[in-house]
């Protein structure tokens, strides 16, 4: 696995990711590898939502569904950092 994270590199990746099982989940292992920075990634993914389509709008509500219910065996960082922008981004597509 890449080890390298920076946001630039997050942002790249979350733009390529399209709604297959396996790219969902191999961009939700990276994250959560990187679960230290776990504020900046769900920064960078709520930039992300906001500035897509509703097409787009899925695989990334389908990748931090993953982040979430995997993670939460390794500590709690996504869970509270998602529960600050979740509510927000679904309004806006509901």
């Amino acid at each position: 696995m890449n080890s390298a994270f920076s946001e630039q590199i997050l942002a790249d990746k979350l733009a390529k990711l399209n709604g297959t099982q396996q790219c969902i989940e191999s961009l939700s292992r990276w994250c959560i590898h990187h679960r230290s920075k776990a504020e900046l990634v769900v920064e960078t993914w709520d930039k992300q939502f906001h500035n897509s389509d509703m097409l787009k709008k899925v695989p990334l509500l389908y990748l931090a569904n993953d982040i979430l219910q995997n993670s939460k065996r390794k500590g709690n960082e996504f869970v509270a950092e998602f529960w600050k922008v979740l509510p927000a981004a679904l309004k806006k597509c509901c």
